[in-house]
């Protein structure tokens, strides 16, 4: 019975292709809608992931931002526990070692936007001033040459490693190993070069110059401070025990410093994640406001077959059709309409996004997930179902012999 109903259903659709086409489109565009959105917040989300996966693992982010005088709370700075300073320095680099015994390795570094040049040739980079310990702390990869080590730190040696879009641009062809570059009014030789990753949490790695620290403090800023300091724990599990130790450790050198923050990978990819999950609710919601409008197009041709087929329904109900096979009759051919709606809505949303994926690979990554389509074509049939009642129903109600009058 259900199988012959659900034949009747496509009869009826194919009898009134126009009509039946029109009521699709809307649901088939919100469908669309909502597999394209979700596409999108996904393929951040797993891009997010990747990019933090390429930072390295159990790290810590220590960095401090500095306030205002305007931001500062009223009155006498030692009485409200907090101490201004300009920056982070190598001091609390140091001290951290000392006091967080959870923590297995610190790293201190200063990014400084500058200029390369080489005979003619110039690149705008970020300057990173590194120890060794940023090679346990974070993933930096050479490919050619050698990372920079504790002999470079401890002597001062003015050496460096070069992005790969550096190289490409100030060496070409040539191989840039022993060779020198100027950054910043210093002669760097370098003596390595980086894998190619891209942008990594915003910023394009391939153009970072990594030298050693203590030679971009004496040489270009002539202090101690620093832009942040990188930690990792000695194990996974002890990556918030670690976090906690660096804040109480930096609370006992500055009290309540306004402006510090010690935030774990996992603490920042929650807050990312919850930021995408509104993104994600609002950009679903676009969607279900179309799926909404294509339901109410679903009920209105609906409303139609159900006047325009009046004298069917009292023929079939003399012969001995039951209100419910009525019923089931409207609602199936109203949920056949939002399925095929569905179906054409995934494949046109998992096309468009794929195309979204391929065009802007890097600026709007797009992830497809097999429940986006799922949910989305469930959610086209529940619209079909729901919008489908009140049609069907008025079907159902219909009295036999007024039906058989009807002109």
């Amino acid at each position: 019975m259900m199988v012959e109903t659900i034949r009747e259903a496509l009869r009826n659709i194919r009898s009134h292709k126009l009509r039946s086409f029109l009521s699709v489109l809307g649901v088939m565009i919100g469908v669309g809608s909502v597999v394209i959105m979700i596409s999108i917040i996904e393929g951040a989300r797993a891009r997010v992931v990747e990019e933090f996966e390429e930072l390295g693992s159990n790290l810590i982010f220590v960095v401090y931002e500095r306030r205002g005088p305007g931001e500062w709370p009223v009155g006498d700075e030692e009485e409200d526990g907090a101490k201004r300073i300009e920056s982070l320095t190598l001091d609390d680099a140091a001290a951290l070692k000392v006091a967080c015994p959870s923590v297995g390795a610190v790293a201190p570094q200063i990014q400084i936007p500058t200029r390369a040049f080489r005979m003619g040739r110039s690149r705008r980079v970020q300057l990173i001033g590194i120890t060794d310990e940023a090679n346990r702390v974070q993933r930096i990869e050479v490919v050619r040459g050698r990372p920079l080590n504790e002999t470079d730190v401890t002597e001062w040696k003015k050496v460096c490693l070069i992005g790969a879009r550096v190289a490409e641009r100030l060496f070409g062809d040539e191989d840039p190993l022993g060779q020198e570059i100027r950054v910043h009014g210093l002669r760097l030789t370098v003596v390595g070069v980086l894998k190619k990753v891209g942008q990594v949490m915003g910023e394009q790695r391939d153009d970072f110059v990594y030298t050693v620290l203590p030679v971009v403090l004496q040489y270009i800023t002539g202090n101690k401070n620093v832009s942040a300091i990188l930690a990792r724990a000695v194990t996974p599990e002890k990556v918030e025990q670690a976090a906690d130790e660096i804040w109480m450790a930096l609370r006992r050198r500055y009290g309540d410093l306004p402006g510090l923050r010690v935030d774990t990978q996992s603490r920042v990819l929650e807050a990312i994640g919850r930021i995408l999950a509104v993104f994600g609710a609002l950009f679903g919601g676009i969607g279900g406001l179309a799926l909404l409008v294509g339901g109410i197009g679903i009920m209105n041709i609906m409303l139609v077959s159900v006047t325009e087929r009046i004298r069917e329904i009292g023929i079939r109900k003399a012969v001995g059709a039951r209100n419910e096979d009525i019923l089931w009759q409207f609602l199936i051919e109203s949920m056949t309409l939002s399925g095929v709606g569905g179906i054409m809505g995934a494949i046109f949303g998992w096309l468009l996004s794929t195309g979204i994926g391929a065009a802007l690979k890097e600026q709007m990554p797009t992830y497809v997930p097999p429940w986006a389509v799922l949910l989305a074509f469930s959610f086209a049939l529940l619209v079909g179902l729901f919008f489908g009642i009140y049609p069907a129903l008025r079907a159902a109600r219909l009295a036999p012999v007024e039906c058989l009058r009807y002109e």
